[in-house]
Parts: C-alpha cells; sequence; structure tokens
C-alpha cells in the first residue's frame, strides 16, 4: 500500500534571505520514499517506469554538446550520474516497477484532481 501526501519545505533563498515556502509531493512505496518538486518531475519518473525495458544510459558525445556546449568534457566528467541512476535496483523488479508506477499515476491523478 502506497502513502501519498504533500508536505511543505522551507528553504532560504540567498538573494534575499528570505524563507521560500514550496510542497513536496511524497510517495512512500516498497519500502522507498519518493519526493518530487512538481507534477512534471512525477511525470518524468512515470516515463521511466511505465519501460519494461530501458535503452542503454549512454549518451552520445554530440548530445552532450548540444546541450552543455563544447566544453562539455571539463562540465560533466565520468563521475556524474543521473537521477534514475541513483535507484536502487530493487526497484527495476518486475513485481515492485508495477506497484511503483500504479502508485505514481496515484498520486499524479490526485494532484491534477486537486485532492492532494
Amino acid at each position: 500500500m502506497a502513502r501519498i501526501s504533500k508536505e511543505p519545505i522551507y528553504r532560504l533563498d540567498k538573494r534575499t534571505t528570505k524563507l521560500i515556502d514550496r510542497d513536496l509531493i511524497v510517495v512512500k512505496v516498497v519500502s522507498f520514499t519518493f519526493g518530487f518538486r512538481d507534477v512534471d518531475q512525477l511525470r518524468a519518473y512515470i516515463d521511466y517506469f511505465s519501460q519494461k525495458t530501458r535503452p542503454s544510459s549512454r549518451v552520445p558525445a554530440r548530445v552532450l554538446a548540444g546541450e552543455l556546449g563544447e566544453d562539455w568534457r571539463e562540465q560533466r566528467g565520468w563521475e556524474v550520474e543521473r537521477w534514475f541512476e541513483r535507484l536502487p535496483m530493487y526497484l527495476l523488479e518486475e513485481p515492485k516497477r508495477q506497484k511503483v508506477l500504479k502508485a505514481l499515476t496515484k498520486a499524479l491523478q490526485l494532484v491534477e484532481g486537486g485532492k492532494l
């Protein structure tokens, strides 16, 4: 059973030294807690977990050069991980992947319906 909630977070804006009040969408499922800043981030996770077989995580050099500029090798070292590379592997096992996908979809429905 997934737990879906919205929790307030406060952080300091360094430019104005004021507290910024935002909500964090929290989804707890299969012994893991996801935290989402906005609906777009939640949709990206849903897209990722919708794929039964994920494509290669390699990014072609021309794509990196297009996104980061010609000096992408200095900006992005080989030790940099993307968000989906930091997820625990047990979340990608088929029964857990389906539970995660179901919980994330339910959270999206709640947020879009204004019930969360």
